[in-house]
């Protein structure tokens, strides 16, 4: 017979060693804010994200989607790192320095997109966490045991389900919050089958704090809530078609090509944040700035080269082009 409080604590340790920062155990309840979702959808505050209205219900609901689920081994993967150092002989259209960051000739890349698709890390990392659980299950529990990664992807309320697990709680800017490390996590999933005991989520520590809601340049922050289609990334990474005009603005001021990093900078949680161990997430090009002129000039063979293996992909060579031409025209008044 499996000793499940043991077993969890070997999960714990696997998932540690597989690169992981954070880790605890979620079971396969209906989201504390399904409520809240839903009427954020009737709201038409998910903008084009059409994906989100049709999972609702399985988003809401776990078990609705996987009755199989006894317990969520959930994760978390640090990826904050400081600004780098521009070397040498850095190309001055791509340059990876603070000062090029704030130069009005340049476009930022949120820190998450810096260096590898932190879905395909993560999903190997879950992979090999996967794998190890798998061997130690004695042969009739292998034989029964049924699992499933997500990374980002499926029907799943992923802030909830880590919440719910002890990995922090859901701050007004609706990320996930660690009273010690901040909120630079990125998260991911094992599905399990086993039926492993739950760690407990821990209390909201917001307080009184709007610093996230009171900075946001577009007003996109409510308490616990945000309008997608007034977010920076939403606009620059899930927007394929036209900014609103009145966007334009608070956008160049805000400088970010593609996604944002702002309620994350002034939240007091993130003084110190946990720097990533990770050597996959290390800066490469576009990160952390790149030149608008060079956006504006790129080709799609170029827009492949600098985006393959990124997460900011998602943003496609026209995308990139339009939210350059709105940085630069709002910058120069034309």
């Amino acid at each position: 017979m499996l000793d499940a409080h043991q077993l969890t604590q070997d999960i714990k340790n696997w998932a540690r060693q597989a690169g992981f920062d954070l880790v605890g155990i979620a079971l396969p309840e209906k989201s504390r804010f399904s409520h809240e979702y839903n009427q954020w959808l009737r709201e038409g505050k998910h903008g084009d994200m059409a994906y989100l209205a049709r999972t609702a219900d399985r988003r809401n609901d776990l078990s609705a989607a996987f009755p199989w689920v006894k317990s969520v081994v959930c994760v978390a993967m640090a990826y904050y790192q400081q600004m780098p150092e521009a070397p040498a002989d850095a190309p001055t259209d791509l340059a990876p320095a603070e000062s090029a960051a704030a130069d009005d000739g340049m476009g930022k890349v949120a820190r998450y997109a810096w260096g590898r698709d932190y879905h395909k890390v993560l999903l190997k990392a879950l992979k090999t966490l996967e794998v190890r659980l798998r061997s130690a299950l004695p042969a009739t529990s292998a034989d029964e045991f049924v699992s499933r990664a997500y990374v980002d992807t499926g029907p799943i309320d992923e802030r909830d389900l880590a919440a719910r697990a002890g990995l922090g709680w859901v701050g007004k800017n609706t990320l996930l919050i660690h009273p010690v490390h901040g909120s630079w996590f990125v998260l991911g999933e094992l599905l399990t089958s086993l039926p492993l005991p739950a760690d407990h989520p821990l209390p909201d520590r917001c307080g009184t704090c709007t610093r996230c809601i009171d900075v946001c340049p577009t007003g996109a922050i409510a308490p616990y809530k945000v309008d997608a289609t007034r977010c920076i990334s939403y606009q620059t990474l899930e927007n394929r078609g036209d900014i609103p005009p009145e966007l334009h603005g608070p956008m160049a001021q805000a400088g970010f090509l593609a996604g944002c990093d702002i309620c994350q900078d002034v939240c007091p949680w993130n003084r110190r944040p946990l720097v990533t161990s990770q050597p996959e997430f290390a800066p490469a090009a576009p990160a952390p700035a790149i030149g608008l002129k060079h956006i504006l000039n790129f080709s799609e063979t170029q827009w492949d080269q600098l985006t393959r293996g990124k997460a900011h992909r998602r943003a496609k060579w026209a995308m990139w082009r339009r939210t350059a031409a709105i940085l630069a025209d709002a910058r120069t008044g034309s």
